[in-house]
């Protein structure tokens, strides 16, 4: 009998079980080191078989906790960027506005030259076009002999949110190298890891249950479907429920943020509930928000916010819903 390609028995199960999740890959494959390290030192086949693993899986880790740092850098760069933006629309532009309005009529030419269209242009629009519409403003006041200083601190604003902006296109940029290598990694490690596997088989061919001992199964679990589509899906290890008793408050997801991430809430059970984030158990939350029945919620997390706090004031029980999406965008391009 000839050799076919699509002879399901030779499928890399590890493949095609994390092809559509590099964080699905990083679980299931340091839970797998771990397992491995821990049986080494009595066995040196296992020995043997760590040894083969350990590169692949640490060039893949490396490059796993570089995409993580550049996509927490492109946020920072961000939230500086959008923040600046809102200076931008609310203070600086109505700051200059009342200085330019204190030298020239708002109603004569001279201030029309300068503000053709008022605040709007510094308030609406692509990000590109505010820039350009602070440096324009700078460079003519820059030359008007009563207001040069406004128009040099005006051009230091404009070419600061230039350079943010630059920044935070930079690293947008990077982020699909750093993608494009990472996926190359994924799919080395899925060979090596299914190689790994073969060899596992053979070392434990009479007592195959204990090649089990090797993995968290629920990694591979294939979802069951009321279509008739049996691909396999990826399940979402971000999805938590959470039960909440009469008059309670819980912290939840410690370990699990950094900061910078989308949750998703749903309250499933009860009337409603409080939540916000803190950086810590006993910090003031800065806002607090409420979650109706049935109400589904999204909540992007401050930079340094760690911890969820839910409280639940009724005098009856509650059940709430909890996704950390996989956000590798920020806030998009305008």
């Amino acid at each position: 009998m000839g050799y076919r390609e699509d002879w399901s028995k030779i499928e890399n199960f590890v493949n095609s079980s994390t092809q559509s999740s590099l964080k699905k890959m990083y679980l299931m494959s340091t839970d797998h080191i771990h397992k491995l390290m821990a049986e080494a030192p009595n066995d040196a086949v296992i020995q043997d078989i760590l040894t083969f693993v350990q590169p692949a899986y640490s060039n893949f880790v490396r490059q796993y906790r570089a995409k993580t740092l550049q996509i927490n850098a492109y946020r920072l760069k961000t939230l500086d960027f959008t923040n600046m933006t809102a200076l931008l629309s609310s203070e600086k532009i109505r700051q200059w506005d009342v200085e330019i309005q204190m030298t020239y009529d708002a109603k004569g030419s001279k201030y029309l030259s300068l503000l053709p269209n008022g605040r709007t242009p510094f308030q609406k629009g692509a990000y590109e076009m505010r820039i350009e519409s602070v440096m324009t403003l700078g460079e003519a006041l820059s030359m008007d002999p009563q207001l040069g200083t406004l128009g040099g601190d005006i051009l230091a604003f404009g070419q600061q949110l230039e350079l943010l902006r630059q920044e935070q296109q930079g690293n947008e940029g990077q982020k699909s190298i750093h993608s494009a290598s990472l996926e190359a990694l994924r799919k080395e490690l899925a060979t090596v890891l299914f190689g790994a596997f073969g060899r596992l088989i053979g070392h434990y061919y009479r007592e195959l249950h204990r090649v089990t001992n090797f993995y968290e199964l629920k990694y591979f679990r294939r979802r069951s479907s009321s279509s008739n589509n049996n691909s396999e899906e990826e399940e979402n290890y971000d999805l938590f429920e959470f039960d909440l008793a009469p008059q309670s408050r819980v912290v939840k997801l410690e370990g699990l943020l950094a900061g910078g991430e989308t949750i998703r809430l749903q309250l499933l059970e009860g009337d409603h509930l409080q939540y916000y984030t803190v950086a810590n158990s006993a910090d003031t939350p800065d806002q607090i928000y409420r979650l109706d029945n049935s109400q589904n919620a999204r909540l992007q997390l401050p930079l340094g916010h760690r911890l969820l706090v839910l409280e639940n004031s009724e005098n009856s029980s509650a059940k709430v819903e909890v996704e950390v999406l996989e956000d590798d965008e920020a806030l998009g391009a305008n």
